[in-house]
């Protein structure tokens, strides 16, 4: 008993400092200062929108690198050269909705080559969402909010009579999570300054930040400063940033992206240390020496390096037109870190170009293509749509999209191939059954009311025979040609955030143009996902559809809702609602289908539990897809998935008629995604 005693004693001392404690006997116990804390949000009276002018100085130390930091998005420009770097930015950041907006930039000056931008991803820490329940985008749990309170740990101390400090710890180490200290006013909960240190993106860091005093402002720290590392395949980068959002006003409207230095001086709202001069005297000695002393060699050298940096390894973005209403964005040409992996692709290549320009705040024109190759089926696939917005309101847009599909089966033209033409062919050992397919689609969407949507449609269909040599030997044509008028109609009784039916209709209509066949084909879909605090979310989908009529001598079974995607995304891209490792030739092999899906995410759900690899987990998913076709009765695929910093994977298994049907997997890269 007495070493039971003794235990219990000590245990109440090893917990107790990791719980809310009572520390004072008056008002401000730690129960009531946190619970003041999660709700001082809810107490602002204006939080529609503010912005404030923020001053941004920084230093990047490059301590070790090697040729694989020029495959890094932003670290290009770092890549080669100097090792210590010193920037300046002036921008305007607006706060809607107790999260910061993406800051307009009116000057930035800095040693960096060309006024080009490294670590970027840094700009996100300055204006963390303490009171949300994400700090940064979509990650890192705030520990400030109630619906997070069950992942930390907390310690309160008073201080003195207007004043407390916390001490949070997360109760399960993760990159989803912080540790650190804050300062509380103890009569609004107010957070008056913080520190606190955490992972995200592969970069390890350390924040202090006061925060401002008053109304919206004060969800903005007054002083930022920010000191973090990168490592990876043996870089080591450092930097750090010391922001003031309380810099001098000026004209945003009249000044954007501006380079010059003689602006920034007056903007400045304090001197230069020591360090970050002596930077700029060393970069503007440099460059004055190398201007008279370079050879025209040199000169095309470095412009060599420049274009292979912007155009190949590079993320390339930009804005064109008047006040920048255009943009444009392109993701590396050459880059490996966009290769994935799906059983039936194989290893896949993606690559993305989106541009657009706004005409007004209702109405815009967008182009974007996305492109893969399938280095299994040494195919290129691709989508080009062309989305002109008329009415963004009532959600009014317009899309041209030219692409290629998945190469599809038709066996039933081959089947009378075989019975009606030459019979001392082998016609087994031809690949016959397999057809490109090119398409053009034409489709307008206009929102009647925010519960009702109607789609009009028109859709063309080129399917060319992969092995053309059978076809030609049997006097048959090798491309078939469709025409097909569509509608698809969604109905959303609870608005957007509740379930949503979409019924969708197509009709081939053989004689217009080149078209060579009659069909008639019905789909029907539920939707509904849930997104619940924490980055936890529910996502369910069931659907039906089926063919009412056919050519009897060609046609194409070929769903919409129903199909294989050509170009594997990355986590947030398709991995829900889709089956992972069904054989492509089932998609189009059933005049009917009946599925559902259920997919089912949250962090620190099962291998965030387990030692070192745990503490790396992002998030998790759980899956199950069922499919009823011709001959599957059903087929039903279980997944689970995991995403963290690097990689995202999935890892599936089958039953096929209530009998084992094999394992497969999906990887794709996740590295740099907010670079």
């Amino acid at each position: 008993m007495k070493h039971l005693s003794g235990l219990l004693i000590l245990l109440f001392f090893v917990v107790q400092p990791f719980t809310v404690t009572n520390t004072e006997a008056k008002n401000h116990d730690g129960s009531l200062i946190l619970d003041r804390v999660f709700s001082y949000i809810n107490t602002l009276a204006d939080k529609d929108s503010t912005s404030v002018n923020v001053y941004v100085r920084y230093t990047i130390t490059v301590d070790k690198r090697n040729p694989t930091l020029l495959v890094i998005p932003t670290m290009y420009a770092v890549a080669r050269g100097n090792k210590e770097y010193v920037g300046e930015t002036y921008s305007t950041i607006k706060l809607k909705n107790g999260k910061a907006t993406e800051p307009q930039l009116h000057v930035s000056v800095g040693t960096i080559p060309h006024h080009r931008k490294a670590m970027s991803v840094i700009n996100s820490f300055q204006v963390p969402a303490l009171y949300k329940p994400t700090m940064i985008g979509n990650n890192l749990l705030s520990p400030f909010n109630r619906i997070n309170k069950k992942f930390y740990k907390y310690k309160v101390t008073h201080l003195t009579e207007n004043r407390s400090e916390i001490l949070f710890l997360p109760k399960l180490h993760n990159t989803q999570m912080i540790s650190g200290t804050a300062i509380i006013d103890n009569s609004t909960g107010r957070i008056i300054s913080i520190y606190f240190s955490g992972e995200h993106d592969m970069i390890n860091f350390r924040i202090r930040a006061v925060m401002g005093n008053e109304g919206l402002k004060s969800l903005v720290p007054r002083t930022c400063d920010i000191e973090a590392s990168f490592k990876f395949l043996g870089n080591k980068i450092t930097t750090s940033h010391h922001a003031i959002a309380t810099a001098p006003v000026m004209q945003a409207d009249t000044v954007t992206d501006s380079h010059d230095r003689a602006l920034m001086d007056r903007l400045r709202p304090e001197p230069l240390p020591r360090k970050e001069v002596s930077i700029y005297n060393r970069f503007d000695s440099i460059r004055s020496i190398s201007d008279t002393t370079r050879s025209s060699e040199d000169r095309k050298k470095d412009v060599l390096w420049d274009v292979i940096g912007d155009n190949l390894v590079n993320r390339i973005k930009g804005n064109f037109g008047t006040s920048d209403r255009g943009s444009f964005r392109i993701s590396p040409i050459l880059n490996p870190l966009y290769l994935g992996y799906s059983n039936s692709k194989g290893v896949t290549y993606k690559m993305k170009v989106r541009g657009s320009y706004v005409f007004s705040s209702n109405s815009d024109i967008s182009l974007y293509l996305k492109a893969g190759y399938s280095f299994k089926q040494h195919q290129l696939y691709f989508k080009l749509p062309l989305t002109y917005t008329f009415n963004k309101r009532r959600n009014g847009y317009m899309v041209a999209e030219i692409g290629n599909g998945n190469r599809i089966t038709n066996s039933s033209i081959v089947d009378r191939i075989k019975h009606e033409s030459l019979s001392d062919i082998d016609w087994d050992k031809m690949n016959l059954d397999y057809f490109k397919d090119l398409y053009v689609k034409f489709i307008t969407n206009y929102d009647l009311s925010s519960k009702f949507s109607i789609q009009p449609g028109m859709m063309f269909h080129r399917r060319s025979a992969v092995d053309k040599k059978g076809f030609e030997l049997a006097g048959k044509p090798t491309t078939y040609q469709s025409f097909s008028p569509t509608l698809q109609m969604q109905i959303r009784p609870w608005g957007w955030t509740g379930v949503y039916f979409t019924a969708d209709y197509e009709r081939g209509i053989k004689g217009i143009g080149q078209s060579v066949m009659n069909y008639e084909r019905f789909e029907f879909d539920a939707s509904w996902m849930k997104k619940y605090h924490s980055i936890r979310s529910l996502s369910l989908r069931a659907g039906f559809g089926f063919y009412t009529a056919k050519d009897k001598d060609s046609y194409f079974l070929d769903y919409t809702n129903f199909c294989d995607e050509n170009i594997p995304g990355g986590w947030n891209d398709d991995w829900t609602g889709e089956f992972q490792i069904l054989n492509s030739n089932w998609y189009n092999a059933s005049e009917y289908y009946v599925r559902t899906n259920a997919t089912y995410e949250a962090p620190m759900m099962l291998i965030s539990h387990l030692p070192l690899i745990g503490r790396t987990i992002e998030t998790e998913r759980f899956y199950i897809n069922t499919l009823f076709v011709n001959h599957l009765h059903p087929y039903i695929e279980y997944g689970y998935g995991f995403t963290n910093r690097l990689f995202s994977m999935g890892v599936f298994a089958a039953t096929r008629n209530n009998k084992f049907d094999g394992i497969g997997c999906r990887f794709g890269f996740e590295l740099f995604k907010d670079w």
